[in-house]
């Protein structure tokens, strides 16, 4: 390798599961890594080129612990080689019906597993796992949607916002998750009219979905409906699920690339999470408890999201919230009926 090669790779650096882009300079028997965060020489020798699986993307194992992510390329071949596995990807791809009767049976399985077993698996495992791994996971997704800029400091006014955490702490006075839970507000043109919980009982709610409501006690009806999914555990839930089924897919196509960037997008993820239907309305009927035992109307639930269904065609923003948490005649009837139930005589 005497002329020098650029290659393009993702950095993963064994510590944090989100990769980040980097640039590998090969040449004169060295190895230069640079990226925003590095810069690292390596002599070539010390690296280890993970075996060749069909057009699947490669690894490049450093010498710290560390991996490089990318694709296969002649240049690879210089470097030193991992033993290789028995290459049945490559056996598949020459024998096209063999692959298409695979291909058709991974589907199927797939959807059995994302219907079936990936639900009941993930609540299982949600219930078992401690809240300070939940709480870590929370606290590395709201940095990552602060660093990539999808949320940005909250332009409430100060005091505005300490009157919605104080509101917030009211709610949340007395749960299970009482300790852990924490309100924060951001702005968000990416998001637009949005809550959502992370991992762990932090809730977040944009300026816009403030702007919406015309009282107090609609942002808690919202709130209180995202202080459901923590409660239930509906944020891991849904992690778990959904990362489990990237990794999976991943892994059985070979496609580390894609395995890596579903990873690295989880954040994103829970931003816009879209829950099942039955954990919807699971969060629905805990905020329509929690508002009447705090004195509050489920009607406030009611109200915004009629709101928030007649301004779809006007405001393009509220279909943000539309789309991670479906607004339908039957959550409002329900929030409506819940209300009745709380002032009729006896209740």
């Amino acid at each position: 390798m005497n002329s020098a090669t650029n290659l393009e790779v993702v950095y993963l650096d064994g510590t944090v599961p989100l990769g980040q882009r980097a640039n590998l300079l090969l040449g004169a028997g060295k190895a230069l890594l640079i990226s925003s965060s590095v810069d690292a020489r390596y002599d070539c020798r010390e690296l280890r080129v993970s075996p060749r699986v069909g057009a699947a993307d490669r690894f490049i194992n450093l010498p710290d612990g560390g991996q490089l992510l990318c694709q296969d390329r002649h240049e690879l071949d210089a470097l030193p080689q991992e033993e290789a596995s028995a290459n049945w990807l490559a056996w598949l791809e020459r024998r096209w019906v063999v692959a298409m009767g695979a291909l058709v049976a991974l589907v199927a399985l797939l959807a059995a597993l994302y219907v079936h077993v990936l639900p009941l698996a993930a609540e299982k495992l949600a219930h078992s796992l401690p809240m300070e791994y939940e709480a870590e996971l929370g606290r590395l997704a709201l940095h990552w949607l602060d660093e990539n800029h999808i949320l940005h400091p909250s332009k409430i006014e100060p005091a505005r916002q300490e009157v919605l955490r104080r509101g917030f702490a009211r709610l949340a006075q007395g749960l299970p998750q009482q300790d852990r839970m924490r309100l924060e507000l951001r702005h968000s043109r990416f998001i637009g009219s949005n809550a959502f919980a992370l991992p762990g009982g932090v809730v977040v709610i944009t300026d816009a979905m403030i702007e919406k409501a015309e009282k107090d006690d609609e942002i808690y009806a919202v709130l209180a409906h995202e202080i459901g999914h923590v409660e239930r555990r509906h944020v891991l839930r849904l992690l778990l699920q959904d990362s489990a089924t990237a990794v999976i897919a991943a892994t059985v196509t070979a496609d580390a690339a894609a395995m890596t960037t579903a990873v690295a997008g989880l954040p994103l993820v829970l931003a816009q999470a879209k829950y099942a239907r039955e954990l919807e309305t699971e969060a629905d009927d805990f905020a329509f408890d929690l508002l009447r035992a705090r004195g509050l109307s489920p009607n406030a639930f009611a109200d915004i999201m009629e709101r928030l269904t007649e301004d779809l065609d006007e405001v393009e923003e509220t279909i943000a919230y539309a789309a991670s948490h479906p607004v339908s005649r039957e959550r409002v009837a329900r929030a409506r009926a819940a209300a009745q139930a709380s002032a009729s005589p006896g209740n």
